[in-house]
């Protein structure tokens, strides 16, 4: 089964086609430039949050009841 593209993918190469069509090459440069750079920074901080452990709640024991129960 193929890996389904995502919009980031397709944007990407639509702007590599406009590269190759394009006479001044700086400015579509820039823009791919900095759309890998945003979708290197997403991937990290997804990873990042997913190896990130949730902190375990410690149990106190007995329960305390609050004033009027």
């Amino acid at each position: 089964m193929a890996k389904k593209q995502e919009a980031v993918d397709n944007l990407l190469d639509a702007l590599v086609w406009m590269r190759r069509k394009a006479k001044k090459h700086e400015p579509v440069d820039a823009l791919i430039d900095a759309l890998v750079r945003m979708r290197r920074k997403a991937k990290k901080k997804v990873a990042k949050k997913a190896t990130k452990k949730k902190p375990v709640k410690k149990k106190t024991g007995k329960r305390q009841r609050g004033a009027g129960q």
